[in-house]
């Protein structure tokens, strides 16, 4: 069937999974699945533990998975996130209706009970914790009858969105750099061809500015909007200086619903709306200009990136989640649906 959650071709707000309600629970998906909530629960278990939270809490997390004193109550930690994980696909597939989210038609609801795979991905899967975790989410979603659906890891997950960029620029057959701008991080790419095959080219990520949501006046969130914009150019200026790849095409994963180059009123960086009905115009006209060449700019909602970042020769039946700041929904398509591999190299570290 159609998927009812697109319209000419890009994804509509409905589909998001943050509002979701969980089965039996009081709380929604992201709630309970955010790297807010998790990175909590989790740095909870690293005081009781006496190791120092303040750092990157899944390199920590980590030595915890491989100690052998301390690996046992890792991995319960583990698997209770697998566990709220699983109840969301759960809840998609066997748990839904109109007295889950009243938003959704039969047919939407419909199209999630046919979804017999996922992909999971995000930051909060990388590393040891996303193997363990998406291992629990199998067993448990056995144990609730959903023995016959498939659940996998993406390949660097938490790059998906820049792959799924570098699938985009491929379909052209272009190099390009790429980007994928998030509430928490900006992570930077450049794609090329060397003998004869892509690679990615993966750049330190930098902090995201400027993306919160709220403001208590509109001209405070408009001068939020040319801060964030100018945010937003430096990044590409810098990843294009790193990079050295001179390329005229820039892919732009957004954390943000987009349709036709304009973004959606909704997310931190729904304010870019202000500064233009199509922003991949004013983005584009800021970087010809910051770096003297004429530049191509396609912006992408970033569950849609990561669904093509991962998609598969099961991509009909299959949904991607991702798991960050907040839960990205996507579906892979038809126009990706041709051989791509890509080889990933971290520059910049």
């Amino acid at each position: 069937m159609d998927n009812p959650f697109l319209k000419n071709g890009y994804l509509l707000q409905k589909a998001s999974l943050n509002l979701l309600p969980l089965s039996g629970a009081a709380d929604t998906a992201k709630a309970r699945c955010s790297s807010e909530t998790v990175g909590r629960k989790v740095c909870a278990f690293l005081r009781a533990q006496g190791e120092h939270a303040d750092g990157d809490w899944r390199v920590a997390f980590a030595r915890c998975l491989d100690d052998p004193a301390r690996a046992g109550g890792a991995r319960a930690v583990a698997e209770a996130i697998a566990d709220d994980i699983a109840d969301i696909l759960w809840t998609l597939r066997r748990g839904g209706g109109p007295a889950v989210r009243p938003d959704w038609t039969a047919a939407q609801w419909e199209y999630w009970r046919g979804v017999d795979s996922f992909c999971l991905a995000g930051g909060l899967l990388s590393g040891r914790l996303g193997e363990i975790v998406v291992d629990r989410v199998r067993l448990a979603c056995a144990g609730r009858g959903l023995g016959g659906a498939r659940v996998r890891l993406a390949p660097h997950p938490g790059l998906v969105s820049l792959l799924g960029a570098a699938r985009y620029a491929a379909r052209r057959e272009t190099e390009a750099l790429v980007v994928d701008f998030g509430h928490s991080y900006i992570k930077r790419g450049a794609l090329r061809r060397e003998a004869g095959r892509p690679v990615l080219h993966v750049q330190q990520a930098i902090p995201a500015q400027w993306t919160q949501w709220t403001f208590p006046s509109d001209a405070e969130e408009r001068q939020a909007a040319a801060e964030l914009h100018d945010h937003m150019v430096q990044a590409l200026v810098d990843l294009d200086r790193q990079s050295g790849a001179a390329c005229r095409t820039v892919i732009a994963s957004v954390a943000n619903y987009v349709q036709d180059g304009c973004v959606v009123e909704r997310g931190g960086y729904g304010k870019l709306r202000l500064l233009g009905a199509r922003y991949d115009h004013v983005l584009r006209d800021a970087l010809s200009e910051r770096l003297g060449r004429p530049v191509t700019v396609h912006l992408l909602h970033d569950g849609t990136a990561g669904a093509y970042g991962v998609q598969d020769a099961h991509w009909r039946h299959e949904a991607f989640i991702g798991f960050g700041t907040s839960l990205s929904v996507g579906f892979p398509c038809a126009q990706m649906d041709f051989p791509f591999a890509c080889a990933v190299v971290q520059d910049g570290r």
